[in-house]
């Protein structure tokens, strides 16, 4: 504590020598310097660098997710919202996971970091399916999850179309095939 005081107290003696403008900056570096401690903690750090999804909920299966999104089939789309009134893509996985204690990013652009990519020939029940937008870019633009896995290795999948949440068809639409991206795969069993 002597250590923060004579520290302060310096850069008090600083300021005093400096212009209202430096006077400023130094004390929002004084703010930052003295919050870096707490805003730089383990678990600051594993949310702000996340990669993987949070779980409190280490038994959750592929099964559990499923049963979860088939909850809200029918449900409308709502653009930017992820609650039971209407969902969006990444709303409604996002909504589904955390249901279980598993935390998502909010976009899909952010759900496509989750989890570990996998193989489109590698596909489980619950693994995360991402496409690219309407618009033809080349930047992810939606997101579901799968509900079941065929062996001619087409999938279905549940996610917030602009119908509402539905179960569509991957190889039945020639929209989604052309434009799949990837897999990412949240829980294991």
């Amino acid at each position: 504590m002597s250590d923060l005081v004579k520290t302060k107290s310096d850069i008090n003696a600083a300021m005093s020598n400096i212009g209202s403008r430096m006077s400023h900056y130094l004390t929002v570096c004084t703010v930052i310097v003295i919050a870096a401690p707490t805003a730089l903690s383990p678990t600051a750090q594993s949310d702000s660098l996340k990669t993987k999804p949070e779980s409190v909920a280490g038994n959750v299966t592929s099964d559990d997710i499923i049963r979860e999104a088939k909850k809200y089939i029918g449900r409308p789309y709502r653009r930017g919202s992820s609650s039971p009134r209407g969902f969006d893509c990444s709303g409604f996985t996002s909504y589904v996971f955390r249901q279980f204690g598993i935390k998502l990013g909010r976009s899909s652009r952010d759900q496509i970091h989750d989890g570990t990519a996998v193989k489109k020939n590698d596909l489980k029940k619950g693994d995360l399916v991402f496409f690219t937008g309407s618009r033809h870019t080349h930047t992810i633009g939606h997101v579901g999850i799968v509900t079941e896995v065929m062996s001619d290795g087409d999938f279905r999948f549940i996610h917030a179309a602009r119908k509402g949440i539905v179960i569509d068809s991957f190889k039945s639409s020639a929209y989604y095939t052309k434009r799949y991206v990837g897999a990412r795969r949240i829980v294991e069993k």
